[in-house]
């Protein structure tokens, strides 16, 4: 990118170069890996690097049912019937 925009790297070799790079390690909240499938149910695909997850889906009629029960008992301030929604509908949902 430096090459690309016209200017020079600057490190031992061209120390009057235009730009230095400086590795700092990780700053914080940073991540080296992140999970992007939740579960093991990953089949791969014709390209050996990517992977398709196969995911229960619910229908539309079935979120719309979930949301409408959910936000009945978020009005009622009902912490309890929500957390309890939120594990029956959302797999691997576990409550702090």
């Amino acid at each position: 990118m430096i090459r690309l925009m016209g200017f020079t790297l600057k490190d031992e070799n061209t120390p009057d170069g235009d730009i230095g790079i400086e590795y700092i390690g990780l700053r914080p909240g940073e991540k080296l890996y992140e999970e992007l499938l939740i579960g093991d149910n990953a089949t791969g695909t014709s390209h050996p690097r990517i992977m398709r997850a196969e995911e229960d889906a619910y229908s539309w009629d079935e979120i719309q049912s979930y949301l409408i029960l959910l936000e009945q008992s978020i009005n009622e301030l009902d912490s309890k019937k929500v957390s309890k929604l939120l594990m029956e509908v959302v797999k691997g949902y576990k409550r702090n």
